[in-house]
């Protein structure tokens, strides 16, 4: 009988043992939303945290959709560090974001990568399409993040290693919120360069067409609405989001400047360009009627989608951009 239970005793010290992997009810944070302060950007779950530690100008979560099959990939060390702890308590975001540090829980295990890879993989994440325009706005930017070849250091001087981790789900706001507002009335075209402008005096946005087709400004056929295909070479279409304001006094000299790069300041934040048009999507729109003793040009974009970089979003259905009075 005492062999008996001595074989029990053997096999279950044999199936607590693993392989060196530790198993997945052990450390999960599969359920848990990314959190970030400082140089850090974390998971918490109960009495557990894992922690990546990334240098100022690391860009490991820039705001810029990585190629299919090729993530962002930053190798564990200088700088970057992986730390998984365990506490004697509930841990909360002030026992790492805040300083001096809570006095209680505090740390009991500290586990740190020795090396590795940290990959991520970067895709935008859009709003629903709005019911009236069709607009999908880029909302925010999800990184995928896996531990590749990860090695731990714990306390008792073995290893932890893992082939793969997955971190899980770290989410970033754009840099900036586009306002994408425009009042008809604003636009204008430049005197001595056909370049269509909508943009309000001291503020920060602008929108602007450049190499317009003269066409689109005839008035033949008044109330018939004239189309072009937006391109790289004629209606050329730029949004720019400034890190100043605009003159108060009027925006000619800014915009009317001559060739495809405009004046500064006040300098540009962001800068999107319309793709080219196709399968009649991508197009300039006008229609021109009589207004008094001239004309009224009504100027709209039907399906266009701005791009920067990896990046992109739909500008709409239909946007009317502008009415020019002539």
């Amino acid at each position: 009988m005492k062999k008996f239970f001595g074989l029990l005793i053997l096999v279950g010290l044999l199936a607590s043992c693993d392989d060196g992997d530790v198993t997945v009810d052990t450390i999960t944070f599969d359920d848990v939303d990314a959190k970030t302060c400082g140089l850090l950007v974390y998971k918490l779950t109960e009495n557990q945290a894992m922690i990546i530690t990334l240098p100022s100008g690391s860009d490991a979560f820039v705001n810029e959709p990585t190629a299919a099959g090729n993530p962002r990939t930053k190798t564990i060390g200088g700088g970057i560090n992986v730390t998984f702890r365990t506490y004697s308590g509930t841990v909360t975001d002030p026992v790492l974001c805040t300083t001096p540090a809570p006095i209680s829980p505090i740390a009991t295990t500290e586990w740190l990568a020795t090396a590795g890879t940290v990959e991520i993989t970067t895709t935008p994440v859009y709003s629903e399409p709005n019911p009236e325009t069709g607009q999908i706005r880029l909302n925010r930017y999800r990184h995928a993040v896996v531990f590749r070849n990860i090695k731990f250091a714990k306390p008792d001087g073995t290893d932890q290693s893992y082939s793969e981790y997955v971190f899980g789900n770290y989410f970033t706001n754009p840099t900036y919120s586009l306002p994408l507002s425009f009042v008809p009335e604003n636009v204008a075209l430049c005197p001595s360069t056909n370049t269509f402008y909508n943009a309000q005096n001291g503020g920060k946005e602008g929108l602007y067409i450049q190499n317009f087709d003269a066409a689109l400004l005839s008035t033949d056929n008044l109330g018939v609405a004239k189309t072009a295909v937006i391109g790289q070479a004629n209606n050329r279409v730029v949004y720019r989001y400034f890190i100043g304001t605009l003159p108060s006094g009027g925006n000619q000299d800014y915009f009317c400047s001559s060739g495809t790069t405009l004046a500064t300041p006040p300098g540009t934040a962001e800068e999107w360009i319309a793709a080219d048009g196709n399968n009649g999507n991508g197009i300039v729109e006008v229609t021109t009627t009589l207004f008094g003793s001239g004309y009224k040009h009504t100027i709209r974009l039907r399906g266009v989608t701005f791009v920067k970089g990896a990046s992109s979003f739909y500008y709409g259905n239909d946007i009317l951009i502008g009415e020019l009075i002539q």
